[in-house]
């Protein structure tokens, strides 16, 4: 994983750690060559699933440059399921996917 993500780690982790057993989501954008991660609130009402605000990611999308998806698996791995990689393709950015608790990293990238 970049060295730079791998700074924000700990953030992402904190946020899922907060949040379980709710899947956590965010995003990862860079913001003047510098990434961020900005953690959302999780607009799904079930626990297995998220939903980014459509206003958030509008807002993030003009102010930066979207560079990941981020969300959590809890209980389970963190490789993504037909869903994730169904929106992930019709949004075009990839997603972070993040496992908790036992706390594994995969990117989904289907560029």
């Amino acid at each position: 994983m970049q060295e730079n993500l791998d700074k924000l780690l700990p953030e992402i982790y904190k946020q899922v750690e907060e949040e379980s057993p709710k899947e956590a989501c965010g995003l990862v954008v860079e913001i003047e060559n510098e990434l961020k991660y900005i953690p959302l609130e999780n607009q799904s009402s079930e626990n297995e699933h998220f939903a980014i605000d459509p206003k958030q990611w509008v807002r993030y999308s003009i102010i930066s440059k979207i560079k990941y998806v981020v969300h959590s698996h809890y209980g389970s791995d963190c490789y993504p399921s037909e869903h994730d990689k169904n929106v992930c393709k019709s949004l075009g950015v990839p997603y972070l996917i993040v496992s908790y608790p036992e706390k594994g990293e995969f990117i989904y990238d289907p560029r």
